[in-house]
């Protein structure tokens, strides 16, 4: 039997769609906010799509307005269309953000003056679909919220290490005293991955290099590149989700 004709096999397909969906949805005022916010500092082209048709017209995020829970978004140039938009049901947003697919749903729009023009309203969507594929994508933490790795020894101190960057496949962190004694290849077991507004998660890591650096104090440390070798898909889910607040909250500072 093919993978086609096979009910379960689609049902398990179609789930695992739907969990790598989730995976990377933005659920939280906190981080939903400064992404549309992000939206209009660009600007980005934005598709608006009503759902079921191939109608379709191209806007862009003109404001948002948390106070009244509304984004304001550029009216099109076709009348018909926008009029087809103001009637429809459900109406799907896509763009590349930062090179990132980024998609959210309004169920209704409304037809508004802004800064003396015509625009559409929607209500702030409750989720966005940030998808991040880059499996090798690494983001800096930032200064005010650094991430740690510690590390339980037997019959020794605990040790802490800074972590400089971090993805889903790995991370690499400074060793400024020489503690850890690793070469290519050494497992690193039961580690504490310390992440800022998120659970901390239990990391297995493999050593993939170690080189000699210096910091900014000018001392020679070593930097410890790993990957993880154990992470379930749930901590994949908090740590990509730590992963996009974080470059959001980047993009804001940089912009």
């Amino acid at each position: 039997m093919t993978q086609e004709s096979d009910p379960q096999a689609a049902e398990r397909v179609g789930k695992s769609g739907i969990e790598e969906q989730e995976k990377y949805t933005l659920s939280s005022s906190r981080t939903v906010i400064p992404l549309l916010k992000a939206l209009i500092k660009k600007p980005d082209l934005i598709t608006a799509k009503i759902s079921g048709t191939s109608h379709s017209i191209m806007t862009a995020m003109l404001d948002v307005l948390p106070g009244k829970n509304l984004i304001i978004l550029d009216y099109g140039p076709v009348e018909a269309l926008n009029t087809k938009m103001l009637e429809a049901d459900r109406i799907i947003f896509t763009c590349r953000h930062e090179m990132v697919e980024t998609r959210f749903t309004c169920n209704q729009v409304q037809r508004v003056k802004y800064r003396g023009a015509p625009a559409f309203a929607a209500a702030i969507p409750s989720s966005v679909l940030y998808l991040q594929r880059r499996g090798y994508f690494r983001i800096k933490p930032l200064i005010s919220h650094p991430v740690f790795l510690t590390l339980n020894r037997e019959e020794e101190p605990s040790v802490k290490f800074k972590v400089v960057d971090i993805g889903i496949k790995g991370l690499a962190l400074v060793d400024t005293e020489n503690q850890l004694k690793t070469d290519t290849g050494d497992r690193i077991e039961k580690g504490k991955l310390t992440l800022p507004a998120n659970p901390s998660l239990n990391v297995d890591l493999e050593v993939r290099y170690q080189i000699e650096a210096g910091s900014r104090e000018a001392q020679a440390c070593n930097r410890i590149g790993a990957r993880f070798t154990n992470l379930t898909q749930k901590e994949e889910f908090i740590l990509q989700r730590f992963i996009n607040m974080v470059q959001i909250e980047q993009n804001s500072l940089a912009k």
